[in-house]
């Protein structure tokens, strides 16, 4: 019997043993809305959003909105969460206190009238980087018991910022999509207005190195043919600051079968920096109210190879459904 119970003893002190080595469980890993470099591990039902950057619960109605603010100091950024601020937004503050979020965070709790409902609301703002987050969670009253202050608390507890968003993430964010992109690489994406490629082992932009492509998303056009053309030279005008640009054609194509035309420029120009021979090429797809423009850059010497290239991307990019 005595030996028995030493044995159990024994186990069970290997047991706790084991589990003061393992420490404390670690919380789930910070996702990050698409885009962002600033996520959290959401609590409860809270999932991704499809509406805005970050998280909702569609059965409670908590939500969890994050914004990255750049451009500003978190003190300018500290005066949007001020008293007076959130009073005229209609939210009644009940505490405010430091918060180790970002290592120097503040946080905000009060309660606010939204659409006639009585919802409760912490405003976290924290450094991020060079950057500012401010992550706002909104929880209907009927809801706390789902997601009390505790359980926010320690949701926001997990606030994390990541050093990059990756570039495929990015790419995901645009209202295009590059289906084919013939042996180039995105190397930069620029906002939600386009990106460019490159193709080579080098993530530059200098043209005298390696082939550069530039696919955006413009706004406007005229709509008349006619205008069309000047609109085209003008674009390519006003690209790259590039030496002795000479356009040697023009022409009007429609592509893949369908009615949008695509105006196409070719011209000749020089590198900037070091007199380089290079071609362009510019396609301006036009639509209702909106363009496409895809401009592709070489070396002389290179453009045999990077132009059927610069085709392909272009003949994959199509609007993402």
């Amino acid at each position: 019997m005595a030996t028995r119970l030493a044995t159990r003893l024994a186990v069970l002190g290997l047991v706790v043993a084991g589990l003061v080595l393992a420490g404390p469980a670690r919380a789930a890993d910070p996702v990050y809305p698409p885009g962002l470099k600033v996520g959290l591990s959401p609590a409860g039902g809270l999932r991704a959003s499809d509406r805005f950057p970050g998280f909702e619960d569609k059965d409670t109605g908590a939500s969890v909105l994050i914004l990255e603010v750049s451009g500003q100091s978190i003190a300018e950024t500290s005066k949007q969460i001020s008293r007076d601020r959130l009073k005229k937004q209609g939210i009644t503050e009940e505490r405010r206190e430091s918060f180790p979020a970002g290592g120097n965070g503040t946080l905000v709790a009060g309660r606010q009238e939204a659409e006639g409902k009585a919802v409760r609301k912490w405003i976290l703002l924290a450094p991020a980087g060079e950057s500012s987050a401010l992550v706002i969670v909104q929880v209907p009253e009927e809801s706390t018991k789902a997601y009390s202050d505790d359980a926010v608390r320690g949701m926001l507890a997990t606030v994390a910022m990541r050093e990059t968003v990756p570039i495929e993430e990015q790419l995901g964010l645009l209202p295009i999509r590059l289906d084919e992109l013939s042996g180039m690489r995105p190397i930069r994406v620029m906002g939600s207005a386009g990106a460019l490629l490159t193709e080579g082992p080098k993530d530059t932009v200098d043209v005298a190195e390696q082939p550069l492509l530039l696919v955006s998303i413009g706004r406007g056009g005229p709509e008349e043919n006619a205008a069309r053309d000047t609109f085209a030279r003008n674009l390519l005008a006003g690209f790259g600051a590039y030496k002795e640009v000479r356009i040697v054609g023009t022409e009007m194509l429609r592509l893949g079968g369908g009615a949008a035309q695509t105006h196409q420029v070719m011209a000749e120009a020089k590198d900037p920096k070091t007199d380089t021979p290079i071609k362009l090429v510019q396609w301006v797809r036009f639509g209702a109210g909106a363009y496409v423009r895809i401009v592709g850059i070489a070396r002389n010497e290179a453009w045999s190879d990077a132009f059927p290239r610069f085709r392909a991307v272009r003949d994959g990019v199509n609007p993402r459904g």
